[in-house]
């Protein structure tokens, strides 16, 4: 006799047309809401290096703070512009608009502002500056970690290129940024320096938080943050300190395993300079 196949649930077309019609009551109301916003006149800006942490502590300082907040310009991870506004094909007036929802809350985290703060600077010369730094040794294997590659190899290859988000790719191709030659990991160190030396330049108009002092003490790092930005940090977050804001990387390898030797120099040489000043041993 012929094997009895299983019952299977009958298809619920309704389920598709709901989901489809609820995908674009979201967009519907999401033009609505941007054809409305208005830019705020000078949101705090947080910025640092990708998963350098400014997602965790920019989300716990709204949460303290009450503050409205935009985690990441949303149009700008799928089709970003800011590498335009970089090289001066785009104006920095014209990202804003493009972006005015996000840029209509009280704090704006994006760490793609690192490469545009000479014109952000300029558009909103009232904000206060926030820069989150983390070791560049963790912060890259946290990176290489979130795309899924290893840390160890001499340069990338297919399948590798490309295969990403057009954020992502624009973050490891420095041609753009000036960055011509060099490994993947040069690319990165590079794109870590960035970051702390744009710190170290603005030191006098920056809030500096290193991440590994947030790790340590959350809830104070983050109400000595709310205090030097002149908020009230009035709001209990310690039912909140230990969300994942972001998919988390596995720091349980060594970064000789992960990087093996020769990468790991390569990280340490780069990047010495600015680790020294910052307090990285």
């Amino acid at each position: 006799m012929p094997e009895s196949v299983p019952n299977r649930p009958a298809p619920r077309p309704w389920l598709s047309l709901q989901r489809s019609a609820w995908r674009v009551m979201r967009q519907l109301t999401t033009l609505y809401q941007t054809g409305a916003a208005r830019v705020s006149a000078c949101p705090i800006l947080v910025t640092g290096n990708q998963k350098s942490g400014t997602t965790a502590i920019a989300a716990l300082l709204a949460e303290m703070t009450g503050c409205s907040i935009t985690l990441d310009l949303k149009k700008e991870m799928p089709t970003p512009t800011f590498h335009r506004v970089r090289t001066g094909n785009l104006s920095i007036n014209a990202f804003v608009r493009r972006n005015r929802l996000d840029f209509s809350r009280q704090i704006v985290k994006e760490p793609n502002f690192v490469v545009l703060y000479d014109v952000l600077v300029r558009r909103f010369p009232e904000s206060t500056w926030v820069l989150i730094v983390r070791d560049p040794r963790d912060n890259i294997r946290s990176i290489l970690n979130r795309l899924c590659l290893p840390g160890n190899l001499r340069d990338l290859d297919r399948p590798y290129i490309g295969r990403f988000q057009q954020a992502w790719n624009l973050y490891l191709d420095g041609k753009w940024l000036g960055i011509e030659n060099g490994t993947y990991i040069d690319v990165l160190a590079a794109r870590w320096n960035l970051s702390a030396d744009l710190y170290l330049r603005h030191h006098h108009s920056m809030i500096l938080v290193r991440y590994e002092d947030f790790e340590k003490a959350k809830i104070q790092e983050t109400e000595n943050l709310a205090r030097k930005l002149g908020l009230d940090p009035r709001h209990d977050i310690g039912d909140r300190v230990d969300v994942a804001f972001q998919p988390p990387g596995d720091r349980t390898i060594p970064w000789a395993d992960f990087f093996g030797a020769g990468n790991l120099s390569r990280i340490e040489n780069a990047c010495r300079p600015a680790m020294e000043q910052l307090g990285y041993a």
